[in-house]
């Protein structure tokens, strides 16, 4: 799901800046979208997702000037920096835009008709582990970076309200792996723990890259709001709602060019995500 920070997005020419039909433009503009590393490279994201954004801008009477980023720190940057108007991102990243450079909400994603998903953190297999995290004191544990909802924030917030302190816990602590690869360690025993989330971790199953019992799920939290697709803090109030409606709007053969186990979309407003936000500040990420 929304790296603020320090790499930088590197964006190719863009259109003109978005001209509005609500607001009888003159010239048709250009719909800017940013996608981070969704699928395994570039072309794969682009290939999975250029089709429903040129229909998303073709309805609100735009074109499409869609942009991959390499990371996703490049998004939240473009987002912060107004270079696209519209993106595609994970919850926390989505806070962290929210918060930091006036990202607003559109919508909501499904999976498998649900807004909603659920972190996770899967043990490796023959691991005995009767109660977590009690009986976690000194395993290893491997989290993801800490631009990641389910893969660092939920998790280390849990930990923390436990009074737990991940970092000197576990025995050997590590951030910052791809969610594909913390799941790998710990289906070959590289690691003992590792953080995810379970749309991610059911896709893997479903694609034939592990087995169910290929590791074990030892804790899954609340469920959590999905990703979402957002604005830039200057876009017009029209041009969020419009969006929003024509993400929900999309017929049943349209939803089909979703890759699984994304289902649809629906409008949505900040609310849902209010709790992640406080997460980020009972953890002293998010200040102000």
């Amino acid at each position: 799901m929304s790296r603020f920070a320090r790499r930088s997005f590197a964006l190719g020419a863009l259109a003109a800046p978005l001209a509005l039909p609500a607001a009888r433009a003159q010239s048709r503009g250009a719909l800017r979208v940013g996608l981070g590393p969704q699928q395994p490279t570039q072309q794969d994201t682009r290939r999975v997702w250029e089709p429903l954004y040129h229909l998303v801008a073709e309805r609100m009477g735009l074109t499409l000037a869609l942009n991959v980023a390499n990371d996703w720190a490049g998004i939240a940057t473009a987002l912060a920096n107004e270079q696209i108007d519209v993106a595609q991102m994970g919850p926390w990243g989505y806070i962290l835009a929210h918060v930091n450079g006036g990202a607003r909400i559109a919508s909501t994603m499904l999976v498998n008709g649900l807004p909603t998903y659920k972190a996770i953190i899967v043990a490796r297999p023959g691991l005995a582990l009767e109660r977590f995290p009690e009986d976690a004191r000194g395993l290893s544990m491997q989290m993801l970076d800490r631009g990641s909802t389910s893969g660092w924030l939920v998790p280390t917030h849990f930990l923390r309200s436990r009074g737990i302190d991940p970092q000197s816990f576990f025995g050997r602590y590590a951030e910052g792996a791809s969610a594909a690869a913390a799941q790998m360690a710990t289906v070959n025993g590289q690691v003992d723990l590792a953080t995810g989330w379970d749309t991610h971790r059911n896709t893997m199953i479903r694609n034939g890259t592990i087995r169910a019992d290929s590791n074990r799920v030892v804790w899954e939290s609340e469920p959590l709001p999905n990703e979402c697709v957002v604005v830039r803090r200057g876009a017009e109030e029209a041009l969020r709602l419009r969006l929003g409606e024509v993400l929900a709007g999309l017929t049943e053969a349209e939803r089909q060019m979703l890759p699984w186990p994304y289902t649809g979309f629906v409008p949505a407003t900040h609310e849902p995500y209010r709790g992640l936000e406080q997460m980020g500040r009972d953890l002293g990420v998010l200040r102000g």
